[in-house]
């Protein structure tokens, strides 16, 4: 029997690449990376079991400084992904900033993207907070390297490893509608400080909560954890795997 064939759009970005070792994992998918050289090739390759556009830009202090251009790499990449290629079952990777930050650019250019993801061959998912990976940049790294981080320190956040995430994207990608998707539990900034050790102090004055509204799973991780990975992280000097 053949396999499903499923398109990760935006495959060596941070949350793509572990969407395609999770797909990869599946005997019934066979994964075909999607990156922007290849756009027009894989695009006119075929219709797709799947297609996941994992592709909207992750950079929040960018898309404020360049917000026409975080439009374009959201709302305009989703509406000719939907509209261009041919598929069976969209997947949209979104962010619960499309939720919680509607006064941002990064969070309204999110949720209009989502605007556009109708009908029950969709499937949005809105991640949290994550870690693991090529993890490269956000209040983790910060926490890190002892900088400055851009929120508050009372900010709850539900970290979960993205190697989780995406596993879970993958065996629910024929699912429709809308799921947040992040631990089960929450943690605060200010508690992952202090718990590794870091000398980081908080800029921000507003609270920054990040966490799924609807009801989590009892097996989905616990947010804590992430303090032991950002202890691995703090003594290794890099990334903790």
């Amino acid at each position: 029997m053949s396999r499903l064939r499923v398109a990760v759009v935006g495959a060596t970005g941070y949350v793509g690449a572990a969407l395609v070792e999770a797909f990869g994992k599946h005997p019934d998918y066979e994964v075909v990376p999607v990156v922007r050289a290849h756009h027009e090739r894989l695009r006119t390759a075929g219709g797709y079991a799947v297609l996941v556009n994992a592709a909207c830009p992750s950079k929040r202090f960018w898309a404020e400084h360049n917000p026409a251009a975080d439009r374009d790499e959201t709302v305009t990449r989703t509406e000719w992904l939907r509209d261009a290629w041919r598929w069976d079952k969209f997947v949209q990777i979104s962010s619960i900033s499309s939720r919680t930050q509607l006064d941002t650019v990064y969070g309204r250019n999110r949720a209009a993207a989502e605007q556009l993801c109708t009908g029950t061959d969709t499937f949005i998912v809105r991640l949290g907070p994550m870690y693991g990976g090529d993890y490269r940049k956000g209040v983790l790294a910060d926490m890190a390297a002892d900088r400055p981080v851009f929120a508050n320190g009372r900010s709850r956040q539900s970290f979960a490893p993205v190697e989780w995430c995406a596993e879970w994207i993958a065996r629910h990608s024929g699912s429709s509608g809308l799921r947040e998707v992040g631990a089960r539990n929450t943690v605060t900034l200010a508690e992952v400080r202090d718990a590794v050790g870091s000398r980081s102090e908080f800029a921000k004055d507003y609270v920054d909560d990040q966490f799924p509204a609807t009801v989590t799973e009892s097996d989905w991780p616990d947010a804590a954890t992430v303090i032991d990975w950002l202890s691995r992280r703090r003594i290794n000097g890099g990334p903790a795997n």
